[in-house]
């Protein structure tokens, strides 16, 4: 039996041990795993030092563990690592820290995380701004369009009855983000401000 075999199957044994509510056995299986390099033994082993489960809970250690999984492409350890930094459960707050491992788990596409991107660009957050710009570019998260007719009102919400809250001129950049009907929301990369553009004024920018 090859290695990947012996590791797989200690990897799965732990498994069945945490199911089985033997958390200590898991423990004894994956630790050995996760410092060869055991990705999935790594994410798992930091989720048993964030929770408890037959160790004290210690959150740098979690940390630690997600980390390098999260070295090795692990969504879901990037993930974790973006909820310990917005919580900050036992280690300090940091949003910056926060947005940098939800950007990096949204990039390999986890749903979660790309739900809580768009919904911070809707709530911008000053220490984050250059951060939400930069992610703006991300292909995932917007549909480009560029203004077509020479002066557009944006509004307020998705319609002419609601107020202007400014105008674009034509060839303005635009990042649209929500669409409801023929009606798309639109940021503007400069400040991240958020209105409403009719779509029959607006052409998909390559």
């Amino acid at each position: 039996m090859n290695s990947r075999n012996l590791y797989g199957g200690a990897f799965e044994l732990g498994m069945t041990s945490l199911n089985d509510g033997d958390f200590a056995e898991a423990f004894c299986l994956w630790r050995p795993l996760a410092m060869q390099g055991h990705v999935e033994a790594a994410y798992h082993l930091g989720w048993l030092y964030a929770n408890g489960n037959g160790l004290r809970v210690d959150i740098d250690k979690a940390v630690y563990w997600w980390k390098r999984s999260a070295a090795q492409g692990h969504n879901e350890a990037m993930f974790a690592l973006a909820l310990a930094y917005t919580n900050g459960e036992g280690i300090k707050k940091n949003s910056q820290e926060a947005f940098k491992w939800y950007r990096a788990a949204a990039e390999r596409g986890h749903g979660d995380a790309r739900e809580i991107i768009k919904s911070k660009l809707l709530k911008p957050e000053k220490v984050l701004i250059n951060q939400l710009k930069a992610v703006l570019q991300s292909d995932w998260l917007s549909e480009r369009r560029v203004v077509e007719a020479d002066v557009v009102n944006l509004r307020a919400g998705p319609g002419t009855e609601h107020p202007v809250v400014k105008r674009v001129e034509a060839g303005a950049r635009l990042f649209i983000i929500d669409r409801k009907g023929k009606w798309l929301l639109a940021l503007d990369p400069d400040d991240l401000s958020q209105a409403w553009i009719a779509d029959w004024l607006t052409m998909v920018s390559e």
